[in-house]
C-alpha cells in the first residue's frame, strides 16, 4: 500500500498505535489498519483514536470506529431490516440460564463470544452435551463482559464466509474465507477471490447504506444461516484484513480511496 500511495504522490509511514512517542505532527491523516489488538484494551484504543481525531484526519472516522468496535451494532442493523444470525444478547453482570435459553431456541450447537472481540478471542463453541461447561464459561465471562450467543452455523464447515470489500463505497472484490474446522472439505484451506454473488452483493450494499455515510474501507461478512438464509455476520470498519493481495488492482483502488479523502492530495 505504501508503494501504491507513493505512485499518487503521497508519502505514507507505518505507525504503531500503542507507541506513545509517535508524533502525529507530520501527517495529514491517519488510516487505521491492522490494529488487531484493539479489542484487548478497547478503551485505550478509543482514547488513542480520539487523540488522533483531535489532531488530524482519521479514517475511518472516529464515530464509525467507536460504533463498530461493539458488535451490538448488529442489533441496530437488524432493527433496520438487515438479516443477522439470531442472537441472544447478555449484559455484563447479569445472569442467564443457558440451558433454558438455548433449548427454547432449538439450538443444538451454539457460539459464545464477547461483543467486543476479534480473532476468536474468548469465542467458544458448545453442544447440548457440554451444557455444564458452557454455563461455567458464560458465568465466567459475563461477570465482566457483555456477551452474544448465537447458533453455530453448519455452513461454516462447507461454505465458509464470504467477504465483500468496498473502497469509498464502491465494490472492489469478494473473497471466500475457509472454515477453520478440521472437518472442512479438502481443497478449501485458504481464502481466495471469488466472483460476487449478485444477491449477496446487493445485501452488502444495503448494509453499507444503513450506516449513513461512506467509509473509506469496509468489509461486509456474510454466511448462510441454518435456515438456508444468507445473513450478515459482521461489518468490519476498524481493522480488517482486506485481502487486497488476492484481487488484482485492489491495492490501487484502496490507495485512490484514501487519496480522495486527503486535502490537496493528487486525485
Amino acid at each position: 500500500m505504501i508503494a501504491e500511495l507513493a505512485e499518487l504522490g503521497i508519502r505514507a509511514t507505518p505507525l504503531i498505535w500503542t507507541d506513545a512517542k509517535a508524533s502525529l505532527d507530520p501527517f495529514a491523516a491517519v488510516v487505521v489498519q491492522s490494529t488487531w489488538d484493539s479489542h484487548l484494551d478497547p478503551q485505550a484504543f478509543v482514547t488513542w483514536a480520539r487523540r488522533v481525531h483531535a489532531q488530524t484526519a482519521l479514517f475511518n472516522p472516529l464515530h464509525l470506529l467507536e460504533w463498530n468496535l461493539n458488535k451490538r451494532y448488529l442489533l441496530e442493523l437488524e432493527q433496520q431490516g438487515i438479516p443477522i444470525t439470531p442472537t441472544l444478547w447478555v449484559s455484563a453482570g447479569s445472569s442467564v440460564d443457558l440451558r433454558n435459553e438455548v433449548t427454547a431456541r432449538g439450538w443444538t450447537r451454539f457460539v459464545i463470544k464477547p461483543v467486543v472481540s476479534a480473532g476468536a478471542t474468548e469465542t467458544h463453541v458448545f453442544g447440548l452435551a457440554e451444557m455444564e461447561t458452557a454455563q461455567v464459561t458464560v458465568d465466567r465471562l459475563v461477570a465482566r463482559l457483555d456477551l452474544m450467543i448465537q447458533p453455530y452455523l453448519l455452513a461454516f464447515e462447507t461454505e465458509g464466509e464470504r467477504s465483500y470489500i468496498f473502497f469509498d463505497g464502491v465494490f472492489s472484490h469478494a473473497v471466500r474465507r475457509p472454515p477453520t474446522l478440521k472437518s472442512a472439505p479438502r481443497g478449501f484451506d485458504q481464502s481466495h477471490e471469488m466472483p460476487p454473488i449478485e444477491a449477496e452483493l446487493q445485501l452488502s450494499r444495503q448494509v453499507l447504506a444503513k450506516i449513513g455515510e461512506t467509509p473509506v474501507y469496509a468489509r461486509v461478512d456474510l454466511a448462510t444461516n441454518n435456515d438456508g438464509v444468507v445473513r450478515l455476520q459482521e461489518v468490519e470498519l476498524v481493522e480488517p484484513c482486506l485481502f487486497t493481495s488476492l484481487a488484482p488492482g485492489a491495492q490501487q483502488r484502496y490507495a485512490r480511496a484514501i487519496a480522495r479523502r486527503l486535502p490537496n492530495a493528487p486525485k
